[in-house]
């Protein structure tokens, strides 16, 4: 069994889902074409509503499964959204209000969790890709690529006059185009979040033949064109506010850092921006704007009662529960049905309410629908205000169309934290870190930064986002890109000293390490957990040796490895002092090298002794002195003329390391470690954690309760050293 997962493992590797993934992006266009010609009937199978989800979930299972940190980092997603789909299904089964039973509730959870399983695919392949940059750079032009073939098939529609109507289900009488695409508001919101990093990108493209590079700067107007023929209020304004954007900041970025390219880009969106309101009496989106104020000024206050509330769902619902009534049922399904019945037939009512006192006007449909939904939620029951109301329990002109807002409504406040909080959290993690770095953020990160707030402008004004998978995708890529953008730009304080650790496997680290004292190498291994790199931080001497070309850090303890990975940094093992000790005491024997053990008490130093007599006899111990001498700098004098091939230094940080930093151009060979307490462990004096603490890296746990004067140490390094990763 083992055999075959590796085999799988060879073959469905990093690259090769990388690879596949970013096909799986440029066939985008391809598949929503595919789904268009599928409703239209041209075509008799929706090819599309298959490939996506079987492709993402397919990628997902293997990923959350054969992935450990992904698992690990996800499961506290995916488990609580699981748990989500069941409660949700348990109190909606029984209630059918218009059309909605628990298959279509499931499809349309399906949906939602499809964006979730995305973001955990692109973090793995982030994590994971062997060259991450060359994997951001690939992305970037499959993201810039795809989006031109989606403008490019659009045009060519409009062109040939096989375009649809951007309106064509909901009023034929409006205008706007939207190719070959099933929703042209889906792909208007997708291309908006994308085009503040779309102009970025083309502007910034270096290309060598000057023709091509003209051309390609050029290009730019496409997608502009595009989102202004779609003919949707949104596309619009956002294609303006956009251009503005670029104009401000391009501007700003050329006088701060004298980059042509700035200028040209700032000269030419405000050229964009000039045209494009010049050219507004000629847009599909000014007749629609048109049609849309012409229905609103006429008065309907003096609607009939029964225009909400007559519905033929809500009769049938009336009918049930008379008929059940009748014959004495007071069952538990029949009081969830009259609270479901009170709910939904008073959010009506108070619709038919605001019509008549002119408050809201009947053609509004995102603001009833608000209005509608927001009620029936605060009317509802605990149950429901947590699992939601359902996708479905609405008459069709009724459903929310605003993502953000439907979340809540539909699925619950357990919806909203399972779907929406990570993005949220990055949302406002990323506010901070720009204002905190607003002279040395850069434009890239700005512009994807604009790209995720015009999202969830769009997810709350408008809808069509995240529970549609053409355009989810492009979100996560743009958070994905955003988080990349973050990582190259911070100035972390913490950067330079994971940058420094050992970041293969210990048993590379182990082969290497006998390598060196064979061929009889000098080298220094600190031994670092937060301890250490809080201490090299402040004090200077250390943060020299720390640094130093020939000194060798690895990560002694989970602290560092937890630490890094906040950072992005992957060292995915621990290289424990006492396990570097046992390691080069075994390397002596085999090849019978020299030792000298430095520190401890003297007892313990004499048992020590007594350990490497016993169990490495073949090691030669030419020294050994406890650490309570006074004149500590005699002991490496001894040392140089003894020239031992390992010294192993136990007196704790930072004076081990100060020590042998201080000595160690004197000696031309020698592997030199400082190991803390761990002559106290290999000579029995004490005993190591117990197989499960080590196991679950909780040896700093185990000595805690052993030792509870350890506690301020750990507080004044540990706890702060979280803290600060926490705020960097």
């Amino acid at each position: 069994m083992q055999n075959i997962k590796e085999r799988i493992e060879k073959i469905f590797n990093v690259n090769l889902i990388t690879k596949m993934v970013l096909v799986f992006i440029l066939l985008q266009p391809v598949l929503d074409i595919l789904s268009f010609l599928n409703i239209r009937n041209i075509i008799p199978i929706g090819i599309s509503t298959y490939i996506k989800p079987l492709f993402v979930f397919g990628i997902g299972l293997y990923v959350f499964f054969t992935n450990k940190e992904q698992r690990k980092s996800y499961v506290k997603i995916l488990i609580p959204y699981g748990l989500l789909v069941i409660m949700h299904c348990i109190i909606l089964k029984d209630i059918k209000v218009e059309n909605s039973i628990i298959l279509h509730e499931i499809r349309f959870m399906i949906n939602v969790a499809y964006m979730l399983v995305l973001y955990m695919i692109m973090d793995f392949l982030y994590a994971n890709n062997p060259d991450r940059d060359k994997f951001i750079v690939t992305l970037k032009k499959t993201l810039v690529v795809t989006f031109f073939v989606y403008c490019g098939t659009i045009i060519l529609a409009i062109l040939t006059g096989t375009s649809g109507k951007t309106y064509e289900y909901s009023d034929a009488s409006k205008d706007g185009f939207k190719g070959w695409l099933d929703s042209g508001q889906i792909f208007g919101h997708a291309l908006s979040i994308t085009l503040p990093f779309l102009i970025y990108y083309i502007f910034n493209l270096k290309i060598k033949n000057k023709v091509l590079n003209i051309i390609c700067k050029i290009g730019i107007v496409i997608p502009i064109t595009v989102l202004l023929l779609i003919g949707t209020k949104v596309t619009y304004f956002i294609a303006l506010i956009v251009l503005a954007t670029h104009f401000i900041l391009d501007l700003i970025y050329f006088i701060k850092e004298k980059n042509r390219l700035n200028l040209l880009a700032s000269i030419s969106c405000l050229v964009m921006l000039g045209v494009s309101i010049a050219v507004y009496n000629y847009l599909p989106v000014k007749k629609n704007i048109d049609i849309n104020n012409s229905v609103l000024s006429v008065d309907m206050s003096g609607i009939a009662s029964g225009s909400e509330t007559n519905r033929d769902d809500l009769k049938k619902l009336a009918d049930e529960l008379n008929a059940a009534r009748a014959k004495g049922n007071l069952d538990p399904r029949l009081q969830r049905l009259q609270d479901y019945y009170n709910w939904d037939f008073n959010s009506a009512l108070l619709l038919e309410k605001k019509y008549k006192d002119g408050s809201l006007h009947p053609s509004d449909m995102r603001a009833k629908q608000l209005v509608y939904n927001s009620n029936k939620y605060m009317l509802s029951s605990i149950q429901y205000k947590l699992f939601g109301l359902g996708y479905l329990n609405q008459p069709s002109t009724l459903t929310i169309e605003r993502d953000s807002l439907m979340i809540i409504f539909c699925f619950g406040i357990v919806g909203f934290l399972t779907v929406l909080l990570k993005p949220i959290l990055q949302w406002c993690g990323s506010s901070i870190k720009i204002l905190k770095n607003l002279k040395s953020v850069s434009l890239e990160t700005l512009y994807l930064f604009e790209g995720f707030s015009i999202f969830f402008c769009i997810s709350v004004y408008a809808g069509y986002t995240f529970i549609y998978t053409n355009f989810s995708i492009f979100l996560v890529i743009i958070c994905l890109l955003l988080k990349d953008s973050f990582n190259k730009n911070k100035e972390s304080k913490f950067s330079k000293y994971f940058e420094k650790i050992y970041k293969n496997k210990k048993e590379e680290f182990y082969k290497e390490l006998e390598n060196n004292l064979i061929n009889e190498k000098k080298e220094f291994i600190i031994t670092a957990n937060p301890e250490t790199i809080m201490t090299s931080m402040k004090d200077e001497n250390l943060n020299k040796a720390y640094f130093d070309a020939i000194t060798t850090v690895v990560a002694d303890g989970i602290g560092i490895v937890k630490g890094a990975k906040m950072l992005n940094y992957e060292i995915n093992e621990t290289i424990p002092g006492i396990d570097i000790a046992n390691k080069l005491l075994e390397y002596a024997n085999v090849h019978k090298k020299s030792i000298f053990l430095f520190g401890a008490k003297p007892e313990v130093i004499n048992k020590m002794k007594e350990v490497i007599k016993e169990k490495y006899s073949n090691a030669v111990l030419v020294g050994a002195q406890d650490g309570y001498i006074e004149n500590k700098d005699s002991v490496f004098d001894e040392m140089k003329k003894l020239k031992p091939d390992i010294v192993l230094v136990a007196m704790g940080i930072p004076m081990q390391e100060m020590l042998i930093y201080k000595h160690l151009k004197e000696f031309d060979k020698g592997i030199f470690v400082g190991i803390g307490g761990s002559f106290d462990v290999i000579s029995g004096e004490k005993k190591r954690a117990p197989k499960i603490f080590i196991k679950l890296k909780l040896e700093w746990l185990y000595r805690i309760i052993k030792e509870p004067k350890r506690l301020k140490r750990f507080f004044d390094s540990n706890v702060k050293y979280i803290l600060k990763l926490k705020f960097e």
